[in-house]
């Protein structure tokens, strides 16, 4: 007996995967951000020495959350937006916290809080005003932007640990002048890499109208 084909000549329907918007490097991330409020109630409550433990553990999800993106093929651009959000979030407010007077603990000087606060702010506005008029959105940190985030958290852990212990306190002073080198380096290169895509802009602008 033959059996009948069901086959209708149709293409099998082909399974779509949608992309994991929560994926281990991008929970990592959301972790940092979500660490900086209890890291800012431990500074006013004067509890140091935790403050100390969960901005390290912030920090070390900075090199976790791009360790595994690119071990696990895992970026995306949420992970894109993400990443620079929770560094300048943790940066900025820790630097401002820091920078006020605390009762029997030191504070950092505050024009290096200043300067990194002001630092994020221009790039922050250089952004903005470059996509409103070229429409570019492929913005990626510098190499000195990375180098710049490295040493800001490593100078606050070094900082609370430094005055935690009482101990080689008087290596601070080098490295604030090495972050103010970082801040101003970093500041520069973003600086050529705006003017380089505003060049760029007007000549593809030009090249059309001709």
């Amino acid at each position: 007996m033959r059996i009948p084909s069901t086959d209708t000549g149709a293409e099998p329907h082909s399974i779509q995967t949608v992309p994991r918007i929560w994926t281990p490097a991008n929970v990592l991330t959301a972790f940092r951000i979500v660490l900086t409020l209890p890291f800012l109630y431990l500074v006013k409550q004067g509890l140091f020495s935790l403050a100390l433990l969960v901005f390290f553990t912030a920090s070390l999800t900075d090199f976790l959350d791009g360790f595994v993106a690119r071990r696990f093929n895992q970026q995306s651009a949420l992970g894109r937006f993400l990443d620079p959000l929770a560094d300048k979030l943790l940066t900025t407010a820790t630097y401002i916290v820091m920078a006020i007077p605390h009762p029997g603990f030191p504070s950092i000087p505050v024009w290096l809080a200043f300067s990194v606060v002001i630092r994020d702010v221009v790039i922050l506005i250089g952004s903005l005003l470059i996509y409103l008029i070229t429409r570019f959105k492929g913005f990626t940190p510098t190499l000195l932007g990375k180098v710049n985030t490295f040493v800001e958290l490593g100078l606050i852990v070094w900082f609370l640990v430094f005055n935690t212990t009482g101990a080689f306190i008087y290596l601070l002073p080098g490295m604030y002048a090495v972050v103010m080198v970082s801040i101003l380096g970093s500041g520069l290169e973003y600086l050529i890499e705006g003017v380089f895509i505003l060049v760029k802009h007007r000549s593809s602008t030009r090249t059309r109208a001709g």
